[in-house]
């Protein structure tokens, strides 16, 4: 029996307890690792069978490939497992069964093989990968001479008790028929890591059964991405939506990610949709909102969030402040509106013809310059708004309303009449100014108080409730100017007056509506990122991911058991 054993180890693999054969081991050190491994092997097989195997059991099974105690006992192991896993109502099977049987009823045969492989492929899909991987790693830790000398190369190389390199050209499998499943492809890869040469066809194979954690080794490696819809080749729904959200974030509403738990794409949803929302301070959406309403001071911290497309489209958005001219994409986006006009101060008249943006700065420049009392430039604003007269009505009224008041200051009655008059045939809201000019026009020069509106001297739109606030702060700004002060003052008291008398009528009312000269509030959505991809929620090189694809590799092996085990003594097979 020594020799047969002998025999036996040169050709198949070598068990546990010693380390593999290398090219830099001496000739005393292969022996020496050798007999270890045939002493772990003998104990292992006495502690599981709980005594010897005789003699006479040992001779009959070896006519089925199986030589030693050892491996008799672990044969007998694996046969049993087979058995308890193989249906028997399927009447196909009954031979195999009863082959089997017999093997450990004391009568092991030749045909001992093609009936393990029968039952093999028959196992019911969710075990039979696992059972294929138990039978034949019994045969490569035990040494079976049960599979072709390629298959045998291939399962040492899994097993990697041996490197790949020591894989002929002719036994490195290559095809779907050689690596169907492309799982020896996988593990040779992930052995060397390098997961970029897998080819097209390998992760065709692959994505099908690979662990979900593999799978995201691939993606992290850039060789698996969106173009080659890993969702689609998973049977587990749950599975398909992960990566989905993983590949393309953009077709996962916001149901979808909460079914797996992921806020991120609703957090993004609720943001756009100018739905309320609470960020974390100093988050994206935190940033992104304070940016809506103007904040320049966060730019630079913004930059850090954002990709790099966007970040180089904030940078113009920054940029064309220096000259007040814009990209027209960059206003397009009324959510930018409020931060583009704090970056940028107007040096001189906005021409409203350049598009709604520069029509709404053109009408808040006119009217800051009233209140700043800057007459001469507020009308050169002016005329340029009521030049252009823009395709929304209520900013040529509000132009036109200007307009009248820069006359009315003037002291051009007429000239004011005739311009509110023409837009209170669709702008009933001028009534008021157009009774104002025309009891002033009635009324002989000397007699006619100071035509300015008060609230507008004190920087206030009509009737606004903060003028005391205001006066005390011009108060307090102009208390080295008399002039200022003064005007300030009577501005006080011609309002104090209107508020006991609670009549205004002689105030000439502007704006319209304060609503016309406030800049929108929506969220700036060409800065908002696209969908994120969801991360990654499984474990990098899993242990359990790397048997899994050790056991699929070892399964694909199956087709390479033989008909009738070789001589262990012979290149060829026994038929007794």
């Amino acid at each position: 029996m020594g020799n047969e054993d002998a025999s036996a180890d040169r050709i198949g693999g070598f068990g546990a307890g010693a380390p593999p054969f290398t090219e830099s081991m001496t000739r005393a050190e292969m022996v020496e690792a050798w007999r270890a491994r045939r002493s772990a092997r003998r104990s292992a097989a006495i502690t599981s069978s709980g005594g010897v195997v005789d003699g006479f059991a040992l001779r009959k099974w070896r006519r089925a490939g199986v030589f030693g105690a050892e491996a008799v006992a672990r044969v007998e192991d694996v046969l049993r497992g087979l058995l308890e896993s193989t249906n028997a109502e399927d009447e196909t099977l009954r031979w195999g069964a009863d082959t089997i049987r017999a093997c450990l009823d004391g009568q092991p045969t030749p045909q001992l093989l093609p009936a393990v492989k029968a039952l093999l492929e028959a196992v019911e899909p969710g075990r039979a990968v696992e059972q294929t991987a138990a039978v034949l790693s019994a045969v490569y830790e035990v040494g079976l001479p049960w599979l072709s000398p390629a298959g045998e190369r291939r399962l040492a190389v899994i097993m990697e008790a041996v490197p790949a390199a020591d894989l002929g050209t002719d036994n490195i499998p290559r095809g779907a028929e050689a690596d169907p499943t492309g799982a020896f492809a996988l593990q040779q890869a992930l052995a060397r890591r390098n997961l970029k040469e897998l080819s097209t066809h390998h992760l065709g194979a692959i994505v099908p059964w690979a662990p979900l954690g593999i799978i995201d080794d691939l993606i992290e490696a850039g060789v698996l991405d969106r173009s080659h819809q890993p969702w689609t080749l998973r049977a587990d729904a749950g599975e398909q939506r992960y990566l989905l959200a993983r590949l393309a974030p953009e077709k996962t509403d916001a149901a979808l990610a909460r079914s797996l738990g992921w806020d991120e794409p609703g957090e993004r949803e609720a943001f756009l949709a100018g739905d309320p929302v609470q960020p974390a301070p100093g988050s994206l959406y935190d940033l992104l909102l304070r940016v809506a309403d103007g904040e320049k001071d966060v730019l630079k911290e913004l930059e850090r969030l954002l990709p790099r497309e966007l970040v180089l489209r904030l940078r113009k958005v920054r940029d064309g402040a220096v000259t007040g001219s814009w990209d027209p994409n960059i206003p397009a986006d009324r959510g930018l509106w409020r931060l583009m006009c704090s970056l940028w101060e107007p040096r001189a008249a906005v021409n409203p013809a350049r598009g709604p943006f520069y029509a709404l700065v053109a009408l808040r420049h006119a009217y800051d310059l009233i209140c700043q009392g800057e007459r001469k430039k507020a009308q050169a604003q002016v005329d340029k708004l009521v030049d252009h007269e823009g395709p929304s009505a209520e900013h040529t009224a509000e132009a036109w309303n200007m307009f009248a008041y820069l006359a009315l200051l003037n002291d051009d009655l007429d000239l004011a009449y005739v311009s509110l008059a023409r837009v209170a045939r669709t702008d009933r809201r001028v009534e008021e100014n157009l009774a104002l000019l025309d009891r002033r026009r009635g009324t002989r020069r000397n007699d006619r108080d100071q035509p300015a509106n008060p609230y507008l001297e004190l920087g206030l739109p009509h009737k606004s409730e903060q003028w005391k606030h205001q006066w005390r702060e011009r108060r307090r700004a102009d208390r080295d100017d008399l002039d200022l002060a003064a005007q300030a003052n009577w501005a006080k008291r011609r309002i104090e007056q209107a508020e006991r008398t609670e009549d205004w009528s002689d105030f000439f009312v502007l704006p319209l509506d304060p609503a016309s000269l406030r800049l929108p509030t929506v969220r700036p959505r060409s800065l908002t990122p696209g969908p994120a991809a969801m991360p990654r929620r499984t474990t990098h090189r899993a242990d359990a991911d790397l048997a899994a694809i050790r056991n699929r590799a070892i399964a694909d092996l199956l087709p390479t058991l033989l008909t009738a085990p070789r001589r262990p003594d012979h290149d060829h097979r026994t038929t007794s």
